[in-house]
């Protein structure tokens, strides 16, 4: 049986570290989050700064979900010429609003990133653009979950 309880005892008792690596697990795994940010670092930010909590959260954040590109990358070697050169169109669309929409994916929670960056990988988006505006995104949508939960769990507990 899965205690939930447990798993954020351990990672609570990782300091900071259990921020960082709350918000790789819950990004690097395809179309599910085994540990959602939106709980867990709201826990976590009940207990330590803030700020450090959303910054650490949102940067494992980032490089998990970055993880997908590579899985479109992969695929693109079994792509046939027709998807591939449509791929290539899209890549010359995209570098004009592809960084405001990779930050807009990561920074809103009910977005799947997941549908992005497989596409991105297989186009071969340039990545250091793509790991920075996700980075971005995601920074800001876990300080949030951390505000959320500094002020308002706290307020919460005090009742």
């Amino acid at each position: 049986m899965f205690d939930f309880a447990t798993v954020i005892g351990v990672i609570q008792s990782l300091g900071y570290f259990g921020a960082f690596l709350s918000g790789f697990l819950g990004s690097s795994f395809i179309f599910i989050s085994i540990f959602p940010s939106y709980i867990i670092v709201p826990i976590l930010a009940t207990q330590l700064n803030p700020v450090l909590v959303g910054v650490l959260a949102g940067i494992g954040a980032g490089v998990g979900q970055f993880l997908h590109y590579y899985i479109g990358l992969g695929g693109r070697a079994v792509l046939s010429e027709k998807y591939k050169k449509a791929f290539d169109k899209w890549e010359k669309k995209l570098d004009k609003y592809g960084v405001v929409l990779i930050f807009a994916f990561a920074a809103t929670p009910l977005t799947p990133d997941d549908l992005l960056w497989i596409p991105l990988g297989a186009m071969k988006y340039p990545k250091l653009k793509a790991l920075a505006a996700a980075l971005a995104g995601k920074i800001v949508l876990n300080l949030a979950y951390a505000f959320v939960g500094y002020y308002g769990l706290r307020q919460v507990i005090a009742l």
